[in-house]
């Protein structure tokens, strides 16, 4: 609750720009990225991470945000009754996770909590395993910290939340978008929207699997829409929720920084202005020089290597080299030829999948195999994936979407890296659930569906009653 109340506060003084039930949708995941953040820093400067102190901390920011946003007129009445709501949303979801013990555990799940176990040691780096500091990431172990509080040894209530709220902002973002439409037929595609969603069984089991695919899967929808959002609005208001999301990310995942590249090379070729560019591009600047640059570099095996292979080097020029063409391409020099720089960007992604699938025939085959498999039946996707590529292959070609390839770069980005990097590590992927080729499939999932709605609402007829956008 304090982490919901904690990113409605964070996010108050953009009152102006992002509306009341927007912010308590977006609460818990930036209220979550807040801690990480805090927990992260504690554990760079003093060596070990006390959650209670983390965890007071945050709340002084989110309170300090509260207040800021009091001097500048940013409470009425509906910021206080939707940052209530958002308290009481997430007080219920902990009581129902505890009650209702849906948890699902893996090996996987267990090498995190023993990171977060050894986060609260006295030289909490040096005693988490080497391998896990890259493979794992500091920001779920950091989460389950907070079990220290509790009389749990993990906390049950982290993927049920991050899957409630990234849920509803889902749907909050359809309506707001879908608002221009005749009302029935707009109300009927949400619903397909959401229940395509619900219903898909991979996402709704990660929303109770103790791992970071349901927290990347909210926080890269966060990032995309959001940059959607400001850019199409010209709104730097709402590039700071996209930006914090981007940013933390980085601390869930080692492949997230070839996604976040991407992701900001789309908003390099964008027609965003520089407070836009910069809320967008500050946060992972400083997540990944900290992580990366400061720990990683230093204390995992091979992370000072400097090769094209190697994933600290490759995550650090990825992510700061992103970062530099989103600030270069706003210069009128360079503005003209930036406006091509995620074609660019995706054809020498293309490229060089080209010719590593040349030289690993073999690995090719059996990745093609395995996720043939995996998408059709093994994955327990069912028909969610033969779906949307089938529905995404024809919006990418036909949609009008404005500013639409702030959609489609990450989309096409995600896709070519999906194919790419399994064969630059030389192990090919498996049939399975459990494959995290499958797995991964979990992070892209809500923005393909955000984008296919956007592609449809030129389907539907205009209706000059719900032009005016949803704003509560």
């Amino acid at each position: 609750m304090l982490l919901a109340l904690t990113g409605f506060g964070v996010l108050a003084p953009l009152h102006r720009k992002v509306a009341p039930m927007a912010r308590m949708w977006l609460s818990l995941p930036i209220g979550a990225a807040a801690y990480v953040l805090i927990a992260f820093l504690l554990v760079l400067s003093t060596g070990s991470l006390r959650p209670g102190m983390a965890l007071m901390v945050t709340g002084v920011i989110g309170g300090i945000g509260g207040l800021s946003a009091l001097w500048s007129r940013g409470w009425d009445r509906h910021a206080v009754v939707w940052g209530a709501v958002s308290a009481g949303l997430a007080l219920l979801t902990v009581l129902s996770a505890r009650s209702i013990h849906l948890t699902r555990l893996t090996p996987d799940s267990l090498r995190y909590l023993l990171f977060s176990n050894d986060l609260r040691l006295t030289d909490a780096l040096a005693e988490v395993h080497r391998t896990d500091l890259l493979v794992r990431q500091i920001g779920l172990p950091s989460l389950h910290t907070l079990s220290s509080l509790t009389d749990q040894r993990y906390m049950a209530s982290i993927g049920p939340l991050f899957g409630v709220f990234a849920l509803g902002f889902f749907a909050w973002f359809l309506c707001r978008s879908t608002s221009s439409m005749a009302k029935w037929s707009r109300w009927v595609l949400v619903a397909i929207a959401v229940l395509f969603l619900l219903t898909s069984n991979r996402l709704l089991y990660d929303a109770f699997y103790i791992n970071t695919h349901i927290e990347v899967a909210a926080y890269l929808l966060v990032a995309v829409a959001g940059s959607w959002l400001a850019v199409t609005n010209k709104s730097w208001e709402w590039a700071v929720p996209s930006g914090i999301s981007l940013g933390i990310s980085l601390l869930f995942r080692p492949d997230m920084p070839l996604v976040v590249a991407v992701v900001l090379i789309g908003v390099a070729a964008s027609r965003a202005g520089w407070a836009v560019r910069l809320a967008l591009a500050i946060p992972p600047a400083i997540v990944v020089f900290l992580w990366y640059g400061l720990v990683l570099w230093r204390r995992t095996p091979g992370g000072d290597n400097v090769s094209l292979i190697a994933p600290v080097f490759v995550s650090l020029v990825a992510v700061l080299g992103a970062v530099l063409v989103v600030i270069v391409s706003n210069s009128p020099r360079v503005a003209p030829l930036a406006r091509h720089v995620d074609r660019i960007m995706l054809g020498g992604l293309l490229l060089l999948l080209a010719v590593v699938a040349v030289g690993e025939p073999e690995i090719l085959v059996n990745v093609t195999y395995a996720t043939f498999r995996n998408l059709t039946y093994d994955g327990l996707w069912l028909f969610t994936w033969p779906a949307a590529i089938v529905l995404t292959v024809i919006a990418v070609v036909v949609h009008r979407i404005p500013d639409g390839r702030l959609w489609t770069t990450p989309i096409v980005g995600f896709t070519l890296l999906f194919w790419l990097l399994p064969l630059i590590r030389g192990g090919a992927r498996r049939v399975g659930a459990g494959d995290s080729g499958n797995r991964i499939l979990a992070h892209i999932l809500a923005v393909i569906v955000a984008f296919l709605v956007l592609a449809a609402v030129d389907l539907w007829p205009a209706s000059d009653e719900n032009a005016e956008t949803v704003s509560r």
